[in-house]
């Protein structure tokens, strides 16, 4: 009961006192993986009922436009390379982009500025095509340009106060959720409102994610986060959702 209470309150995370054992944080991140599979065997209806909302409007299925995108992702790196992205890579950078800034450190928001850039530098047109060596070469100019302009800006003290803290982390989760709706792209722009219904366990998931950042430490958020993401992964290949 208190886990739960503390889960809710949002606004006295960066206060949250830590767990001191390795057993009591991994019992934790046991915990909320188990609560997250709940909430994933519960919101299933829901998902139908979207689904039927969607293909009744005569429009084509999200469910079936999201195995076309992780098909074409699979075809397009491989099978093994994409399930290191999906299963370790990816939850690093989403952990250092939307987690790493909560703790309101000048160096850890310039480092979080540094690898939104990098993420968004697949925006740049032909990039994708190139090799990982020119691949590199550009990115790595792009997060020392955020680093290095965000440090330089960003004041001494950035510590906001509780309001401004409790806006900011509910912001960071919100942002972590709907980045989620990409994987139905392309989008249909007529039925926009029902994207973030698709994404509501990915909502609930940063908001764990944030919980654990702050009671167990950074690296517990990226483990928990790769491990909802690696056994996701397995699951969706062994039923070929994909």
């Amino acid at each position: 009961m208190l886990m739960l209470e503390e889960i809710y309150a949002i606004g006295s995370y960066p206060a949250l006192k830590n767990d001191s054992t390795f057993q009591s944080k991994l019992i934790l991140l046991l915990k909320l993986y188990g609560i997250i599979l709940l909430l994933n065997f519960f919101s299933a209806p829901l998902f139908l009922l979207w689904e039927y909302i969607v293909t009744h409007l005569h429009y084509k299925s999200l469910a079936a436009q999201y195995k076309t995108s992780m098909h074409s992702f699979i075809t397009k790196y491989g099978y093994w390379k994409a399930v290191l992205y999906i299963s370790l890579l990816g939850p690093v950078i989403e952990e250092i982009i939307f987690r790493l800034p909560v703790s309101f450190k000048r160096k850890h928001i310039a480092i979080s500025f540094g690898f939104a850039l990098v993420l968004l530098a697949k925006v740049i047109p032909g990039l994708g095509n190139q090799n990982l060596f020119i691949n590199i070469l550009v990115r790595i100019p792009l997060f020392a340009v955020g680093y290095f302009a965000l440090l330089k800006s960003l004041p001494q003290n950035t510590t906001p106060n509780k309001k401004a803290q409790k806006v900011f982390i509910l912001f960071s989760i919100i942002i972590f959720g709907l980045l989620h709706t990409f994987n139905y792209a392309p989008f249909e722009w007529g039925i926009i409102w029902i994207y973030p219904l698709y994404v509501l366990p990915q909502l609930f998931m940063g908001w764990f994610l944030t919980y654990v950042r702050f009671k167990s430490g950074f690296a517990w958020g990226i483990a928990l986060h790769v491990l909802i993401n690696g056994i996701t992964m397995l699951i969706q290949s062994a039923y070929k959702i994909y």
